[in-house]
């Protein structure tokens, strides 16, 4: 009996062994030798011929859903599906106040138009176009028109003009011809026949509940090979143009995330006729985004729809936000029952851009009522916070086999380096990350195979920019635990310089004041229990020793528990209470340890620490918040004119929280020092 062919195999080479298996069977070919004949040819042939239609419906199959899709206009037209539009291009903005020099017989107002334009700084051996995007209008004051927070955003102004003409455009679509347009600056105005001198301003709508058939509105969509369309309603849903209306679409074409950080600028043309104009740069350009990319549209289109266009939960306002603002590398949303103290009916917000550390003044306003005030729920109120950045210092040693690597010392230190690099950029450097000590010297030592082991060490460092020549007070928020310090592991900061009280400059440092012991400074009653007919044993465990304290009763419950002996060398500790015929009473101690003290200490001409301050603030271990009292700092050592303080963590897991971002600063010098030792 001959066997059937199996289907099912569809490689090349199982194709054609089928098929020659299959012939073989046959009484007429039970005997030929196939290599080297002609049959062979069309066995190969009617081999690529299956495996051609096979790959074909496979990859057919593969783009007809969204998760599986690898072209861009598969992907886009499941996307639609959705009602989700691609983010286009972002053009970075910048914010400017202009003044222009007039003179005195200059009309009181004066209107700086739209499309007014700017050049960048150089940035990259290019220097880039900015523009208005609307009118300014101001009062002439004294001599000078002064325009202030004006916004200024990175591209050129193109226009374009279509004819509705129901024939051949019966679907009433225009392709967009700039791939790179920032859809956010698009403006679409409508004359309903070229004759008429007027034109109708549409504006892009986001929800067809907002429509009715009169509604003046445009709807946007990414079309093929990349181009944005724009398409105008039915008449049932949104006005539908008429027949021979001229549609003048203008806006940005952007470079995207190029000109970010763009902080000074020159007028290329005069305004209004005026050429003595000076412009003061607010905040740098910020905002500028690419193109969203096909993962991100697979990503983010379930997550979109899965909102319905609403913002109700956290997850909603972060999935929202970060695919209508592409420019977000990462984003923490939490309720303001989280806060402490507690705000009720508040949404906060944290940004982490993907080229740089914060988010302008400027954006944040416009993301709030641009973004989330249209979706958000009426009473809950919005506040978009800074990230707070800890950094992870790294101290380690590396033991390597020198007979088992030809690379050199400093070779070796380089791969040490790039292994902490990598993990940072792994797992850290995003909201709700996670450092894990071990994993971190797993990496090292999995970094090269002469290693033998490694220690580390590590450090926490906060960085605050203080105000100089004002006395004020300073709180530095860790955001974990913090270990307390000992002769050698005591939180220091970076130097800085203050007046000693016989007005001398002097370039001081804070540091923490080292204890050599700790014990229990107080017993708080928890539950003071019933019954006692004595006075109860009360113990206290913990890992330090001699701490002991006495309770006192009355009316059959304990009124009072006083420290004894507060003992040494405790971090933690219990009580428990036994005894005296009564029950249910309990209680918690104080650990010295849990606040620390820190002073302001210089160097004298000899060299010799001296202490300035000896009182200089508080740590609080447990919160890991460190209070300062007022300092006058008149300057600072670091270029960055920020002052460093950096700490020991309590644990060797540090996660990040809220708005909390842990990172690992690779481009500075002072962040990872390792030692290579070999053996």
């Amino acid at each position: 009996m001959v066997s059937r062919l199996k289907v099912t195999d569809l490689d090349f080479d199982v194709i054609k062994a089928n098929l020659k298996e299959f012939l073989n069977q046959q009484s007429e070919f039970s005997d030929y030798n196939f290599e080297g004949s002609a049959l062979s040819i069309l066995i190969d042939l009617l081999a690529y011929n299956t495996h051609y239609n096979a790959y074909y419906l496979n990859m057919i199959a593969n783009e007809a859903f969204l998760d599986t899709a690898l072209l861009r206009d598969s992907v886009v037209s499941h996307a639609k599906l959705l009602g989700y539009v691609p983010a286009s291009r972002n053009s970075p903005i910048a914010l400017v106040d202009i003044e222009i020099e007039t003179e005195s017989t200059a009309l009181d107002s004066f209107t700086m138009p739209r499309g007014t334009k700017f050049s960048s700084e150089i940035i990259n051996d290019f220097s880039y176009n900015f523009t208005t995007i609307k009118n300014y209008t101001v009062t002439k004051s004294e001599t000078k028109y002064r325009f202030e927070n004006v916004e200024l955003y990175e591209g050129t102004l193109n226009t374009i003009v279509f004819t509705q003409n129901d024939a051949s455009n019966p679907n009433q679509i225009f392709v967009i011809p700039d791939k790179n347009v920032d859809t956010r600056t698009l403006r679409v105005l409508v004359k309903e026949n070229s004759s008429n001198t007027s034109s109708d301003a549409y504006t892009l709508s986001t929800d067809i509940l907002d429509l009715s058939s009169s509604s003046k509105a445009f709807f946007l969509q990414e079309g093929r090979n990349e181009f944005f369309e724009i398409f105008f309603g039915d008449g049932f849903i949104s006005k539908k143009l008429p027949d021979g209306a001229q549609v003048t679409v203008s806006y940005l074409v952007s470079n995207g995330t190029a000109a970010n950080k763009a902080n000074s600028f020159i007028n290329v043309e005069t305004i209004g006729g005026y050429s003595d104009i000076l412009i003061i740069s607010k905040s740098p350009a910020t905002g500028g985004a690419e193109r969203e990319t096909v993962q991100s549209v697979k990503f983010s289109a379930p997550q979109r729809y899965s909102t319905q266009n609403r913002l109700v939960t956290a997850k909603d306002y972060a999935s929202y936000i970060k695919t209508t603002y592409p420019g977000i590398q990462s984003i923490s949303v939490w309720g303001g029952e989280e806060q402490s103290p507690v705000v009720y009916n508040k949404t906060f917000i944290s940004l982490k851009l993907k080229d740089g550390y914060f988010i302008s003044e400027l954006e944040k306003r416009r993301i709030i009522d641009e973004i989330v005030k249209p979706k958000a729920i009426i009473t809950t109120e919005a506040e978009i916070v800074d990230p707070d950045y800890l950094y992870i210092m790294i101290n380690g040693k590396v033991k390597y086999d020198s007979s088992k690597t030809n690379l050199t010392s400093s070779e070796l230190k380089n791969k040490v380096i790039s292994a902490i690099s990598l993990y940072n950029d792994n797992y850290l450097e995003t909201f709700e990350s996670r450092y894990v000590q071990s994993r971190l010297q797993d990496d090292i030592d999995n970094s090269d195979p002469s290693f033998i082991g490694s220690v580390i060490q590590t450090k926490v460092q906060k960085r605050i920019e203080p105000t100089l020549n004002e006395y004020k007070k300073y709180t530095v928020d860790y955001g974990v635990e913090l270990a307390r310090g000992g002769l050698l592991t005591k939180m220091l900061s970076s130097d800085f310089d203050v007046y000693d009280f016989q007005g001398t400059r002097r370039t001081v440092h804070i540091e923490e004041i080292p204890y050599s012991f700790s014990g229990i400074e107080g017993i708080q009653i928890i539950n003071p229990g019933f019954g006692y007919l004595s006075a109860p044993t009360v113990t206290i465990s913990g890992d330090g020793t001699g701490a002991t304290a006495l309770a006192k009763i009355n009316n059959g419950s304990i009124s009072e528990i006083t420290v004894t002996n507060p003992g040494i060398n405790y971090t933690t500790a219990t009580v428990t209470i036994s005894g005296g015929f009564g029950t249910s009473a309990s209680a918690i101690p104080t650990v010295q340890g849990k606040i620390g003290k820190t002073r302001l200490v210089y160097y004298d001409e000899n060299s010799e620490a001296k202490v300035l301050e000896s009182d200089a603030g508080t740590i609080y271990y447990d919160t890991g918040i460190l209070e300062l009292k007022e300092l006058n700092i008149l300057s600072i050592s670091s270029p960055d004119e920020m002052i460093r303080f950096t700490a020991f963590a309590a644990d060797s897991v540090i996660n990040s929280k809220r708005n909390l971002i842990v990172l690992i600063d690779m481009n500075s010098a002072d962040t990872v020092v390792v030692d290579m030792d070999a053996v």
